[in-house]
């Protein structure tokens, strides 16, 4: 649920509701106000704003603003392309091109938007003190999270999906102490992911919740949690075209920071591999041919 629908729903006292319905009709605007700012303009004390981010389970008001705000710039910024009927039926086929490339843009915007340093170095620091990874996902989420697979075994990290979803409690169960997990769950509520979270957490598994920017099962029980652009609905949509921009483009991040703790000789060791095993790819077109090879 979003923080916005969770401020609309909940049971608050009157005191409170001024504070409530003044946050939600100014939106954005409340950026650059004050605690007393806010408190004065709704005749209240600036207290009852730390007890309205305790209700919404928040360690202090500075940490509901900055979440709250996160989600009215994902509001605001939704472009005209609806994510979940990107193209209609009477489209040309440069239109739909043009849409598709637009909605997928603008996912990776949001998902940037929403990364703090903090959350994405603590990802990093996670996944670089342990053995190895174990990464869980369902349905399409599964698929698309092989190429970060792929890409770090290639600089020599271990990566582990499990491709049977019956057998991700056993995986669960059976993690060494020293792995880590990541969670791949748009909704957070996926039933056999939450389970598992729960196998995870009794062996002391430090785990890595990507998931979208609501309040939800699997983040409530992560270690960490980093947010992707949430636009499409559950079901109602042509295609996942939103959100698998933006599991791709964190995963490309997380790598790529990994990459980056030793550069140098993960670059050298991507490069010498790549010559050896695939000395005999060759090209006719320049651009894309290597050096060694551009004279012959």
């Amino acid at each position: 649920m979003l923080i916005r629908e969770r401020l609309e729903n909940f049971d608050f006292s009157n005191s409170e509701q001024k504070i409530v319905t003044y946050i939600l009709e100014k939106k954005a605007a409340i950026q650059e106000m004050t605690t007393k700012e806010i408190a004065e303009a709704t005749y209240t004390s600036p207290s009852t704003l730390v007890r309205i981010a305790h209700k919404m389970n928040f360690s202090g008001w500075s940490d509901l603003k900055v979440a709250f705000l996160k989600e009215e710039y994902l509001q605001k910024h939704f472009s005209e392309i609806n994510a979940n009927l990107p193209f209609q039926r009477n489209d040309t086929i440069m239109s739909i091109a043009s849409k598709i490339a637009a909605l997928e843009k603008e996912s990776i915007d949001d998902t940037l938007s929403l990364i703090t340093h903090d959350d994405l170095q603590n990802a990093v620091q996670i996944i670089r003190k342990s053995s190895y990874t174990s990464l869980f996902a369902v349905s399409n989420n599964l698929l698309i999270t092989q190429e970060f697979q792929h890409n770090m075994s290639r600089i020599k990290k271990r990566v582990e999906i499990c491709s049977l979803q019956g057998e991700t409690i056993f995986k669960a169960h059976l993690a060494d102490p020293s792995s880590c997990a990541i969670i791949v769950s748009y909704s957070g509520e996926t039933s056999i992911l939450n389970e598992t979270i729960q196998y995870l957490k009794a062996n002391k598994i430090p785990i890595i919740a990507i998931t979208n920017i609501g309040d939800n099962t699997t983040a409530r029980m992560a270690d960490c949690v980093l947010r992707i652009s949430t636009r499409e609905k559950l079901y109602s949509k042509i295609a996942t075209f939103s959100t698998d921009s933006a599991i791709v483009y964190l995963l490309d991040v997380l790598y790529s920071c990994i990459f980056a703790l030793d550069y140098d000789a993960n670059l050298q060791l991507r490069i010498s591999t790549s010559k050896m095993i695939e000395a005999g790819r060759s090209s006719t077109v320049d651009i894309i041919k290597e050096e060694d090879h551009a004279s012959r």
